[in-house]
């Protein structure tokens, strides 16, 4: 018995060995095709991609990346080379510790004129990171909803209280979980920027504004008697806790400059706390609350506007953005528009997109299955169903991007739903992966609302497939 159980272990160590050597061979094939080391300036990553900022983009090899074992597509935008990976892209991330050699002086260069390509490689390397977690909360409280809604469980009861306060504190909490994302993109170090998002969320700052209200005076402090400080509540607030770990890596290496070396350890994370808190809650805080209000009355008005021609307009462009890796600047919205309104409209039009790219390539696996490989076939449908649980890069890099016009047939059923999904209010109150394992999610507004978006998935799925069989053409 324990010869053949250190049998086992062997051929385990083997196998977990071979597997390890497999990925470094993957792994170093990747960074030569990038132009090698010296030329990744950094390396961050969302759920399915690695995102490097390259020194030098012309020295990467596309042809080359995409033919290495594990890559399923490579997509040039943003300012960043993209290599989709899929499920498995934080073991290759996490692999790749130490990669990023190119120095400080090249990046700069690097960024210079290129303004919108780095605001959206700021949010995707900010958001990409958290968006598990808040997804993960995001189904247990629409998993809570629909258990209550169908008299599973009493909303009284204290297993609802528990896993209801446990979920809507990740979202309370949310300006320390972008700190910590926004610190690794900034550059700076992670703990003080979560140590300055803790100033904002103070709980006896809280408690004073709260008393200062019920007293008839302004919630307002004044430091040192003569620095205004506001007293809001940034529960929930993304925009100001993103310019904080900025303010913060502004504010890092110019109190450094002053410190002695000897007193670097306790001195500089000192005043850099102590300073940044101080600009923070006095001038910027706010200021990112107004940026954040201002946004969500943009958004509500073109609503207002137009919602049938919003909700066409999103769902059209909705494909195309994951295609380019830009569909991450999209989710501080919607979670502004939670934070602000309780609800989002723009969130179920994700998923109707996510169920168009399904329902394109299942059908191109329809039109395709007695003319291709068993092999290409499987993968076909594979991506397709992958597709449904939200996952859609094997499908859109896959399959759709070779055949681009059922890529579009996938973005007009989109669009058509999305139109019709906006004009009856289907909405969601937090936020969720964009799969039908969120449709329970859809029962915290109730009954109706949950049968628009069953309906919505059905409708996106059916128009999506009937688009591509009828309008796309393949050659056997």
């Amino acid at each position: 018995m324990e010869l053949t159980e250190k049998n086992n272990d062997v051929i385990a160590h083997a196998t977990t060995s071979s597997t390890n050597n497999e990925l470094n061979t993957h792994l170093d094939a990747l960074v030569n095709a990038l132009g090698g080391r010296d030329n990744i300036i950094n390396i961050t990553h969302c759920m399915t991609r690695l995102r490097f900022k390259l020194a030098d983009e012309s020295l990467a090899n596309k042809e080359t990346i995409e033919g290495i074992k594990g890559v399923k597509g490579v997509v040039l935008a943003q300012g960043q080379t993209q290599v989709v990976i899929g499920v498995e892209v934080e073991k290759w991330y996490n692999a790749l510790s130490g990669a990023a050699q190119a120095t400080e002086s090249v990046e700069v260069d690097a960024e210079k004129g290129k303004l919108f390509q780095n605001a959206m490689r700021i949010v995707a390397g900010i958001f990409g990171p958290v968006v598990p977690a808040i997804a993960g909360a995001g189904m247990l409280m629409g998993l809570l909803s629909g258990l209550i809604a169908t008299n599973v469980i009493s909303e009284s009861s204290d297993t609802v209280f528990f896993f209801r306060s446990i979920s809507t504190a990740v979202f309370f909490f949310l300006p320390m979980l972008v700190s910590f994302s926004a610190a690794k993109v900034f550059k700076v170090n992670e703990y003080i920027a979560l140590a300055v998002a803790s100033a904002m969320l103070s709980p006896a700052l809280v408690q004073k504004a709260a008393a200062l209200k019920e007293a008839g005076a302004n919630p307002e402090l004044n430091v040192f008697g003569v620095v205004p400080v506001e007293l809001l509540g940034y529960g929930g607030a993304i925009v100001p806790a993103i310019l904080a770990v900025w303010v913060l890596s502004k504010i890092t290496p110019f109190v450094d400059r002053f410190v002695p070396s000897s007193a670097k350890p306790v001195f500089t994370p000192l005043l850099a706390f102590t300073v940044t808190s101080v600009v923070v809650l006095s001038f910027v805080a706010p200021a990112g609350m107004w940026l954040s209000n201002g946004a969500g009355w943009v958004v509500s008005s073109l609503l207002e506007i137009s919602p049938t021609l919003t909700g066409f307009i999103f769902g059209l462009t909705r494909p195309i953005t994951i295609v380019l890796g830009i569909h991450h600047s999209m989710t501080p919205i919607s979670l502004n528009n939670f934070a602000l309104y309780g609800k989002d409209l723009l969130m179920p039009i994700m998923c109707l997109g996510n169920i168009a790219i399904a329902g394109a390539t299942i059908a191109m696996w329809y039109k395709q299955r007695s003319s291709v490989s068993k092999e290409q076939s499987t993968v076909t449908l594979g991506s397709g169903i992958t597709a449904i649980l939200g996952i859609t890069e094997p499908a859109l890099f896959g399959i759709l991007t070779k055949y681009t016009k059922a890529l579009f047939m996938a973005s007009l059923a989109a669009g058509i739903m999305g139109a019709v999904s906006v004009t009856i209010d289907t909405h969601l109150t937090s936020y969720i992966l964009s799969s039908i394992f969120s449709l329970p999610a859809y029962l915290a507004s109730g009954t109706q609302n949950f049968i628009q978006a069953v309906l919505g998935v059905v409708g996106v799925f059916a128009l999506s497939f009937a688009l591509t069989i009828m309008f796309v053409r393949t050659e056997k």
